[in-house]
């Protein structure tokens, strides 16, 4: 009885909301991401322990839902290992809706500048893939856009318990080929040194056919609020540059340069690659130097990947190391990377 009583309901409910199934269903877009490593390290100057598995995975799965003509709704999950854990994460959601040229925000999300070098996003097990290189913050609160031509003006403000208080204006023009963003951010307590910061950035990117140029950086000023006047400051830029005089062959390189102070603490490095294309294979090779004040690092990474279908290439991926602390030593492991969306 206690069944039938509930779809009665449920029946009714949709009767008096005229609620179509259907039309739901079909204004939805949804995207399923997956990038996967699995390998080991080898040292072949141990007597024991030569080998040690790796592991490293980032999957998203995410859909969107238009709530009626003007509105939609969002929600990003992610499934993510960290160390002994296997973590289900809330990536994002959030709700919108525009009324003419505004457009209205609540949501649960990531603040990210330089996150979208390609060079940096070629090998699944790298330090910075799919990172925000120059800030990454997590972000819960409002947003207000306002679109004028291909301008748009946006204001966040929100926070998150590390961080405390997170605020954020940025004007944005963008065009079929590229996008250009100045930025001011506010954080009550930043990642890296747990002050107060106000960060004055840009993030750029242009594709010219033949060559795209991708640049990000911020100048970071962090005080304490009490009477000792502490302040440090931070800048730090990501530039990068692809060539790619035929649809088969590309090469480039890019620059990641921090400093804390103007003066200690400076780390820097550099990447360049090749890659060649043929039918259904592409081979990547790349090296890259590392610098800061303990030492340095150096890496050539081999990937070697084919295209199973066009949402889904698996890859041999095979790395070189040779450190100015320790001993040199092997990376050898494979990586998957899928990439399906539908609208």
């Amino acid at each position: 009885m206690k069944k039938i009583l509930i779809f009665i309901s449920l029946f009714f409910c949709l009767r008096i909301y005229a609620f179509n199934l259907l039309e739901f269903f079909d204004a939805r877009s949804y995207h399923y991401t997956l990038n996967s490593y699995i390998g080991s390290d080898y040292f072949p100057d141990r007597d024991e322990n030569e080998f040690s598995y790796l592991e490293k995975i980032n999957f998203e799965i995410g859909c969107e839902y238009i709530i009626q003509q003007n509105s939609s709704l969002w929600i990003n999950l992610s499934y993510r290992n960290d160390l002994f854990d296997k973590k289900i994460i809330l990536e994002r959601t959030g709700i919108s809706t525009t009324r003419g040229n505004w457009e209205f925000i609540y949501k649960f999300d990531w603040i990210e500048i330089g996150r979208y070098s390609d060079i940096l996003n070629k090998n699944v097990y790298g330090i910075y893939f799919d990172e925000g290189v120059i800030e990454d913050y997590r972000f819960n609160g409002f947003q207000i856009n306002k679109e004028i031509n291909n301008f748009i003006i946006s204001g966040k403000v929100g926070g998150n318990n590390f961080n405390s208080s997170l605020g954020m204006f940025s004007v944005d023009y963008s065009n079929n080929n590229g996008i250009f963003e100045i930025y001011y951010l506010y954080c009550g307590r930043d990642r890296l040194l747990n002050m107060p910061m106000h960060a004055f950035g840009s993030e750029f990117f242009q594709d010219f056919g033949f060559m795209s140029i991708y640049n990000s950086g911020a100048y970071e000023y962090m005080h304490t609020y009490d009477f000792t006047h502490n302040t440090r400051e931070r800048f730090a830029n990501l530039s990068e540059i692809i060539i790619q005089p035929t649809g088969l062959f590309s090469f480039g390189s890019s620059f990641l340069y921090t400093i804390f102070d103007w003066e200690i603490r400076e780390e820097w490095q550099s990447q360049s690659f090749l890659e060649l294309e043929y039918t259904n294979f592409t081979n990547y090779i790349s090296y890259r130097y590392w610098e800061s004040d303990i030492g340095y690092d150096r890496e050539i990474n081999i990937i070697n990947s084919y295209n199973i279908l066009p949402q889904w290439s698996v890859a041999t991926n095979l790395s070189y190391f040779s450190p100015s602390i320790g001993t040199d030593y092997y990376l050898i492991g494979f990586q998957v990377q899928i990439d399906y969306e539908i609208d």
